[in-house]
C-alpha cells in the first residue's frame, strides 16, 4: 500500500504578526539600500509573501518607510528623553544622555542608519535633524535653569544645547561604523570634554554612576539635597551626623515622590528643628561629586541656601538645634571653615570657594 505523506503547512500570522515581520524586513533593507535602493520586490521576497501582502498592509513602500522611521525615531527620542527627564543633577543627565544614544545605535544598528540617511516624505527637512532639535530643546531647559543658578544668562542656554547635542551626535554617527572604543568609553571622553573642557581633561575618564563604567563597577550614587544656612553675622552652620568624622551642610536623601527643593525643607526642619518652608530656600545650583563619609559612593546634589535672623551660637537662642541624627553644629565664617580638615568635598571643593570668591551671596 503506499504510503502518503501530508505536507505541514506553517501556522499563518496574524495580521499583527505579519505588520511587524514586514517593518522588521524592510528596516533591514532601507538601512543597507536606503529608500531609493529597496524595492517592494525586495521587501516582499524577505518577507517571503507575495508583492500585494506588503500594498494590502501599507499602501506604497513609501508609506511602509515612513512607518519604520517613525518607529525609530520616537525609540530614540523616548530613550533620549527618559535620561534627561531624571530628578537629577546637570552631570549625571549629560552621562545618561550620551550613554543612552551610543546603548540605541549600539542595539538598534539599522534604526539609527535609517534616520540619519533619508529623510520621509512627510519630514522633508530630515528626520534626524527633527530629532536633534526636539532633543536640544529638552537640553536647553535644563542649561537655562542651571545657568540662571549660576549667576550666567539663562538666554545662552539654546546656543550651548545646540554645541552639546551636535558634539553628542556627530560622535553618535562616527562611532556608528567605528565601533570601537566601547561605548562607555565614548560616552565618557564625550563627558569629559564637554563637563571639564579642553583644559581640564581627564587622561582615563569614566562614566561614574552607569553600572559598568568604572572599573570595577560603578559606585553608589546618593540623589540628596543640601542647604546652605546663613545667619546675620555672615557664619554659615556646618553640622556633623552621629557617627561620622566630617562637617557638612544639613540636608539629606530624597524621600520618594521628593524633589530636591521638597527634600532640603524636609531635611532642616529634621535636623535643625526649624519650621522652615520650601519657599523660604534660595536654588543655588546642584553639585556631583564624592560623599563625604561612604566609600566608593557618589552624591547629585541639589544645593539651596537659607538665611536665618541669628546671630546663633551663643547661647542666647537656642534655635536651631541639632535633631535627629546631628550630632555637633559649629557657626563659621566661610574663611574660618575653610581653613579646617575635617570637611565634606561639597563644601571644600564647591561651596566654600565660592563664597570666599563672593559668588553665592545669603538670599535677602
Amino acid at each position: 500500500m503506499a504510503r502518503t505523506t501530508a505536507a505541514r503547512s506553517r501556522p499563518r500570522m496574524t495580521g499583527t504578526q505579519r505588520r511587524a515581520q514586514l517593518i522588521g524586513v524592510a528596516r533591514s533593507l532601507f538601512a543597507l539600500r536606503g529608500l531609493e535602493g529597496a524595492t517592494i520586490e525586495d521587501i516582499a521576497a524577505g518577507a517571503g509573501v507575495s508583492k500585494p501582502v506588503v500594498y494590502e498592509h501599507f499602501g506604497s513602500k513609501e508609506a511602509l518607510y515612513t512607518e519604520v522611521v517613525d518607529t525609530e525615531f520616537n525609540r530614540l527620542l523616548a530613550a533620549v528623553t527618559e535620561a534627561l527627564g531624571a530628578d537629577a543633577g546637570p552631570r549625571v543627565l549629560l552621562e545618561r544622555a550620551a550613554y543612552s544614544l551610543l546603548d540605541y545605535i549600539e542595539n538598534h544598528t539599522d534604526g539609527f542608519r535609517i534616520l540619519v540617511r533619508d529623510a520621509p516624505p512627510s519630514q522633508p527637512e530630515g528626520t534626524f535633524s527633527t530629532l536633534l532639535s526636539r532633543i536640544a530643546a529638552d537640553v536647553e531647559h535644563i542649561l537655562a535653569k542651571e545657568f540662571s543658578s549660576r549667576g550666567l544668562r539663562a538666554e545662552m542656554g539654546g546656543m550651548y544645547a545646540q554645541m552639546l547635542v551636535g558634539m553628542v551626535a556627530m560622535t553618535g554617527q562616527w562611532w556608528l561604523d567605528a565601533r570601537s572604543p566601547d561605548k562607555a568609553t565614548v560616552a565618557a571622553h564625550l563627558v569629559n570634554l564637554s563637563w571639564n573642557g579642553l583644559t581640564g581633561l581627564q587622561e582615563a575618564p569614566v562614566l561614574e554612576h552607569i553600572p559598568g563604567g568604572m572599573p570595577g563597577g560603578a559606585p553608589t550614587v546618593l540623589t540628596l539635597s543640601a542647604v546652605l544656612v546663613h545667619d546675620s553675622e555672615g557664619r554659615i552652620l556646618l553640622v556633623r551626623k552621629r557617627g561620622t568624622h566630617r562637617f557638612m551642610q544639613p540636608g539629606g536623601k530624597l524621600e520618594p515622590g521628593e524633589d530636591f527643593l521638597q527634600a532640603a525643607a524636609r531635611e532642616v526642619n529634621e535636623e535643625l528643628g526649624l519650621r522652615v518652608a520650601a519657599a523660604d530656600l534660595a536654588d543655588i545650583g546642584h553639585w556631583y561629586g564624592p560623599a563625604a563619609n561612604e566609600a566608593n559612593t557618589f552624591i547629585d546634589a541639589g544645593l539651596f541656601s537659607l538665611n536665618l535672623p541669628g546671630p546663633f551660637g551663643s547661647g542666647a537662642d537656642p534655635a536651631p538645634q541639632a535633631a535627629a541624627e546631628i550630632e555637633e553644629t559649629l557657626w563659621l565664617t566661610p574663611a574660618e571653615a575653610f581653613a579646617r580638615t575635617d570637611l565634606s568635598p561639597l563644601l571644600r571643593d564647591h561651596l566654600l570657594p565660592q563664597l570666599l570668591a563672593g559668588e553665592t551671596e545669603p538670599p535677602g
